[in-house]
């Protein structure tokens, strides 16, 4: 029964961060080194789970990782986007200004 409880506090402690990226359409304050962590981490602890049959560890890591990974798709999107476009809008840049130089 603790394994039950434990695992669904733990679970629904991303849901909160999940709704708020979902409806805020923003993950800036969101670390992503905290989301690889824990998502791994939980990934982890499932395969454990599977391992030893352990029902409350399979139950409770399933669905956390399930938030986790969403919630790091959508930082991954939201974030790691951004810095792409902007890596190549400087890179542009750079090569406009060279070929101008070469003129």
């Amino acid at each position: 029964m603790i394994g039950y409880i434990a695992g669904a506090l733990t679970t629904i402690a991303f849901a909160p961060q999940l709704i708020k990226a979902l409806t805020t359409k923003s993950t800036k304050n969101v670390s992503l080194l905290m989301l690889l962590c824990s998502t791994s981490g939980m990934a982890l602890w499932l395969l454990h789970g599977i391992h030893v049959n352990g029902s409350a560890i399979i139950a409770a890591n399933s669905v956390s990782v399930i938030l986790a990974a969403s919630l790091l798709g959508l930082k991954l999107k939201n974030d790691c986007a951004g810095l792409i476009f902007e890596f190549s809008e400087k890179m542009q840049e750079s090569e406009n200004k060279s070929a101008s130089i070469r003129k």
